[in-house]
C-alpha cells in the first residue's frame, strides 16, 4: 500500500471529521486506525484546533510526515457518522484505499443541509426556545421570522467568507434590531425573549461539550483553544446584542427628555 496515499487518506478523513464538529481524540482514533492498515509502520496522529498531523514510519522512506489546516467548523453529525463507518469497513479489508478515496469525496462534497431546510430550521428553532422560555405565542411568531431572516443573513455572511466571530457579532445584532422593531410594531410582547430565543441558533453549545470532552481526555491544548473558541462567539454575540439595545434605550432617553 502506498504510504503517501495511506497518509492523505487519513487526513482526509481527519478533515471532514473535525470540519463536522468531531471531537479532537476522535479525530486522532479515526486517522490512527486508518494508519494502521500499512502495517507495523508505527502511526501518530495529532490534532489541534485546526490542524491535523500525521506521521508514519516506512522502512523504505524513513519517517514521513503530513500535514493540513482544516477548514472552518460547521456541525454534521451524519458525516462524522459515515466517515466512522467507512474508516471500519476500511481497516477491516471491506474497500480498497481507491473506493475509500472516492468514498470520502462524496461524503466531503454533500451539502449539510438544503438552503431551504436550513433558514427553515432557524426559524422553528427560534420559536421553540422562544416559548420554552415561557414567551406568548405572539413572541413565539416574532422569534420565528426573525430566526428565518437571522438564517438568510447568517448564511450570506457565510457566503461572503466573513470572519466567524464579526458574523457572530453582525449575527446578534441583526437579531436585536428586528426583535425591537417586532416590539415597537406591537408584534410581541417582551422583546428580551425574542432576542433570547432566537441567538440560541448562534451559541456555540457544540464548541463547548467538545472542549470539556476534550480536557477529560487529556488533550488540554485543544480543549482550552475550544473554549477561548466558544468564549469569543458568545461574547461577540453579547456584543452585537448589546450594542443594538444601548442604541434603543439611548433613543427612548432622548423622546422622553422631549
Amino acid at each position: 500500500m502506498d504510504d503517501n496515499m495511506l497518509l492523505n487518506l487519513a487526513l482526509d478523513a481527519g478533515e471532514i471529521m473535525l470540519a463536522a464538529g468531531a471531537e479532537t481524540h476522535r479525530v486522532e482514533d479515526t486517522m490512527e486506525r486508518i494508519l494502521s492498515m500499512g502495517g507495523e509502520n508505527l502511526p501518530e496522529a495529532i490534532t489541534f484546533s485546526n490542524v491535523l498531523i500525521v506521521s508514519i514510519h516506512s522502512p523504505l522512506s524513513g519517517c514521513l510526515t503530513m500535514s493540513r489546516k482544516a477548514p472552518s467548523r460547521s456541525t454534521d453529525f451524519a458525516k462524522i457518522c459515515r466517515v466512522n463507518d467507512l474508516s471500519r469497513r476500511f481497516t477491516s479489508g471491506e474497500i480498497p484505499i481507491e473506493e475509500a478515496y472516492q468514498q470520502l469525496y462524496t461524503i466531503y462534497n454533500e451539502p449539510l443541509f438544503s438552503g431551504f431546510l436550513n433558514i427553515l430550521s432557524y426559524g422553528i428553532a427560534s420559536g421553540a426556545f422562544t416559548l420554552m422560555l415561557k414567551g406568548t405565542i405572539e413572541d413565539s411568531i416574532s422569534a420565528f421570522i426573525t430566526g428565518i431572516l437571522l438564517g438568510l443573513f447568517m448564511s450570506f455572511l457565510s457566503q461572503k467568507n466573513v470572519p466567524y466571530f464579526l458574523r457572530s457579532l453582525f449575527g446578534g445584532a441583526y437579531t436585536a434590531i428586528f426583535a425591537v422593531l417586532f416590539y415597537i410594531l406591537g408584534l410581541g410582547n417582551q422583546y428580551s425573549l425574542i432576542i433570547v430565543g432566537s441567538i440560541m441558533t448562534l451559541l456555540p453549545g457544540v464548541t463547548l461539550t467538545n472542549a470539556i470532552r476534550d480536557i477529560m481526555e487529556s488533550n488540554f491544548l485543544s480543549g482550552t483553544s475550544k473554549i477561548m473558541e466558544a468564549f469569543l462567539i458568545a461574547t461577540s454575540i453579547a456584543g452585537g446584542v448589546g450594542i443594538v439595545l444601548t442604541f434603543y434605550h439611548d433613543i427612548l432617553s432622548i423622546l422622553g427628555g422631549i
